[in-house]
């Protein structure tokens, strides 16, 4: 078991971090200084594992979300939601470590997996790690008010949710009977959780009102859900080269998915000739032709719509602009 440098998780803390507020592109690009060096410079037994890593940041997108959520009235960003960001990010790449180890992945954003470079059990360290890392971060961050939460007590119970979506995904391979109700309670743990935690973070170290939380909690949510459908459908359409990871990996796994899970309501020979077996290409145009992928943007058209009536109703324009291109790059597909 990895023995955590203590000393290593106080320097978290220390000067890097600005003490001023910043604008968004400043915050986030000490986003990403901060990220990469704490990848860097960790404790030496997995510091070539963590450096990897380094080597490709992700999109970025719900540290950016956050990010956005905590621009205050005068559209700057205060350092504590630099580091809410920074754990939001660090959690996201732990649980990205996990599931390419389940999902038996080679590759993660254009780069050989962790457990391909380096094996399965120091890549399972890595990211239990990572974990600790994050929640240290949160922990550490001060309320912005009395009567607000602490950013470090919101953060557990939404992994908790991403847990359970994981295992509840896990338990339902290969299930043909899942539900489309079934599927969006998966979805809604395993990845909006996040997203949702991010929005959730981003407002308590803002300056808006209580009363608005909710919107804030629900376009979380919706972002997440139109972001997992977007994935679901890009894993039937895209490439490895674009995707920067392995495509119809879902299929390979059993996993059930919106655009299959409509398919096999159109097509009423599809369950039998899964059961007998059938090739992924042959999945694959199955899924297409009975229009999976169609129904599956249908869902995240009406999902952006109603995200784009809670963002329309947030006072900053600029908070508006910002969380409005970042709903169009969720749901890109």
């Amino acid at each position: 078991m990895i023995n955590i440098n203590k000393a290593h998780l106080r320097s978290v803390n220390e000067p890097e971090l600005p003490k001023d507020k910043l604008e968004y592109d400043q915050a986030m690009h000490q986003v990403e200084l901060k990220i990469g060096k704490l990848l860097q410079t960790a404790p030496p037994l997995i510091r070539r594992q963590t450096s990897h890593l380094a080597q490709a940041f992700g999109k970025g997108i719900r540290a950016r979300s956050l990010l956005a959520c905590a621009m205050g009235s005068d559209s700057l960003i205060s350092p504590g939601a630099v580091q809410a960001a920074i754990a939001v990010e660090l959690l996201h790449l732990a649980t990205l470590i996990h599931d390419d180890i389940i999902d038996e992945a080679d590759t993660r954003r254009g780069i050989d997996a962790l457990h391909v470079k380096f094996g399965q059990k120091i890549a399972v360290l890595c990211g239990d790690y990572l974990f600790c890392l994050a929640f240290d971060l949160a922990s550490s961050i001060p309320p912005r008010e009395v009567d607000r939460n602490k950013v470090g007590s919101v953060l557990p119970s939404y992994f908790t949710e991403i847990c359970l979506g994981e295992i509840r995904e896990v338990s339902n391979t290969g299930n043909l009977a899942l539900t489309e109700g079934e599927y969006f309670r998966i979805i809604s743990e395993k990845t909006a959780a996040l997203f949702q935690a991010s929005f959730h973070a981003g407002f308590l170290l803002s300056d808006e009102p209580p009363e608005v939380s909710d919107i804030y909690l629900t376009i979380g949510k919706e972002m997440g859900i139109i972001f997992q459908l977007a994935d679901d459908c890009l894993d039937f359409t895209s490439s490895p080269k674009k995707a920067k990871k392995p495509v119809l990996i879902d299929c390979r796994r059993g996993v059930m998915t919106l655009p299959l899970i409509h398919a096999l309501q159109i097509d009423k020979t599809l369950r039998g000739k899964i059961e007998r077996g059938l090739a992924e290409q042959e999945l694959k145009a199955a899924v297409l032709a009975a229009g999976g992928i169609e129904y599956t943007r249908s869902k995240i058209e009406e999902r952006r719509t109603k995200a784009e009536q809670l963002i329309s109703a947030l006072r900053s324009p600029d908070k508006r602009n910002r969380l409005e291109g970042l709903l169009k790059q969720a749901a890109a597909v």
